[in-house]
């Protein structure tokens, strides 16, 4: 009788669930590109368990998810169906977690808004079948934030933790939860969150000491590459409002968020958990140079959460007139209708239907082969289609110190180079556009290969090229 009486007050919610979960079912099995930051999380999960045989290993990336999937791998299962089906389940875990806080912190009418605007949002519908780290690392934020309210504070420390094992930023959310009870005046509760995030934190810093002879240096490392990777503060630089452009985009109905916070504004004391839930990780972006929409994620589903707070309060006022029993099915009828549409429209205007030939032929030239020697690669995703270790010539950041080095070591071991996979369309080997010196570094090392390798791999699409020297 219990479960029954549960499953008719929230039916809503497993009916939205059941939604979500048949749309994504129809696009889960299209093709779908394996992005740049994928095949780097998929080569250091081969690293990672294969003792350094296999795969490639990037010192400024969280650690956790890279464990995760290597966990597939190990078990000879497909990483990247492994991924895609672990973030379409972390989709609808995500949903759920939305509409519970929802009930926590506002009421049930609020959580039916937040949870569907969230489970249609244009930007996780999207990120959820690329195998990125942002579902795992807001799912366990949203986690974290559940413990918090429910006081379990060291959980809640703990599951931080994890979450900036995941994606780095997403530490700041213990500043938050830091914050509120400096505000609320909570000393034991601060100290055990403390506790919680510091114990993955400390194995996080153990492994760097042992593994670079240093405790903070991927940390600081990750700070200088994202201050100069030239794709998101050059090619792509979009300036700090950005971000309140995208929160629009990604479902119209997040401008409510404006009427939430203008409510909550008076009793800004009680609800400062989920104002200080955006309000500091908007400005730790805001203020970074490099921004993308996809960072979004870590506090998107706070603002759903004001969004569905400023539909329910329209839901009042509209319901003062004789039409009051209509209000909230035509409202729930209409955020859902817009919320599915717009978020299908954005994948289909983003996500190619057909994959580019050219380019899957040259990340899988390996696919099957075994060759004795050095494998070095401008793309991480070269290392997704085979088990053999890869080598970057393009990390951390592709410039002129990074040409001559890898300029110095191909002339003077070429002799240890079984193969050299270069493309231009990656981002790999594009310089700088004030680096002078870099173009000809890169000019010089294309000419070296010309004279003492072999070309066995062209392939042209558009403006893209792919080569692959040999021996």
């Amino acid at each position: 009788m219990k479960l029954l009486a549960h499953l008719k007050r929230h039916a809503l919610l497993y009916t939205l669930i059941g939604i979500a979960a048949l749309v994504r079912l129809l696009f889960l099995f299209d093709p779908h590109e394996v992005w740049w930051d994928s095949g780097v999380y998929l080569g250091m999960a081969k690293y990672f368990w294969s003792g350094g045989t296999a795969g490639l290993w990037e010192h400024i990336r969280p650690v956790l998810w890279p464990v995760v999937l290597g966990a597939a791998w190990w078990a000879k299962l497909n990483m990247i169906w492994f991924a895609r089906i672990l973030e379409f389940l972390l989709t609808l875990v995500s949903i759920g977690l939305v509409y519970v806080l929802g009930l926590r912190l506002f009421s049930q009418r609020t959580a039916i808004f937040a949870s569907i605007i969230w489970a249609f949002s244009s930007i996780m519908f999207y990120l959820g079948f690329h195998e990125y780290t942002e579902l795992p690392a807001v799912t366990l934020i949203l986690v974290a934030l559940l413990a918090f309210v429910h006081e379990r504070w060291f959980f809640a420390g703990l599951l931080t933790s994890l979450a900036f094992l995941t994606k780095f930023p997403a530490g700041i959310f213990v500043v938050v939860l830091g914050l509120v009870l400096l505000i609320w005046r909570r000393w034991k509760a601060l100290s055990l969150l403390t506790i919680g995030f510091g114990l993955p934190a400390a194995a996080f810093l153990v492994f760097n000491q042992v593994m670079y002879d240093t405790m903070l240096g991927p940390l600081i490392a990750a700070r200088e590459s994202i201050l100069s990777v030239l794709g998101c503060n050059v090619l792509r630089f979009n300036p700090w409002y950005q971000y309140l452009g995208w929160i629009v985009f990604d479902n119209v109905f997040n401008v409510f968020a404006v009427v939430g916070i203008a409510f909550l504004a008076r009793q800004w004391k009680k609800h400062v958990l989920i104002l200080l839930a955006v309000l500091v990780p908007a400005l730790y972006f805001m203020q970074l140079h490099c921004r993308e929409y996809r960072y979004l994620a870590l506090f998107l589903p706070f603002i759903v959460l004001l969004a569905g707070h400023g539909l329910e309060r329209l839901a009042r006022v509209l319901e003062r007139g004789a039409w009051r029993p209509w209000v909230m099915p035509a409202l729930v009828l209409m955020v859902m209708a817009v919320s599915v549409t717009h978020g299908i429209l954005f994948y289909h205007n983003n996500e190619p239907r057909v994959l580019d030939a050219a380019a899957e032929r040259y990340y899988r030239w390996l696919e099957g082969k075994r060759l004795e020697g050095e494998i070095w690669s401008s793309n991480p995703l070269v290392s997704v289609y085979t088990d053999m270790p890869v080598q970057k010539m393009y990390y951390p950041i592709y410039k002129e110190e990074t040409a001559i080095d890898f300029n110095a070591y191909l002339q003077k071991h070429a002799d240890r180079i079984a193969a050299v996979f270069l493309d231009n369309c990656g981002g790999g080997i594009v310089c700088p556009p004030d680096d002078a010196e870099c173009e000809r570094q890169l000019q010089t090392m294309r000419s070296f290969l010309n004279e003492r390798f072999r070309q066995v791999f062209f392939a042209q699409s558009g403006t893209c090229w792919y080569v692959i020297y040999t021996h």
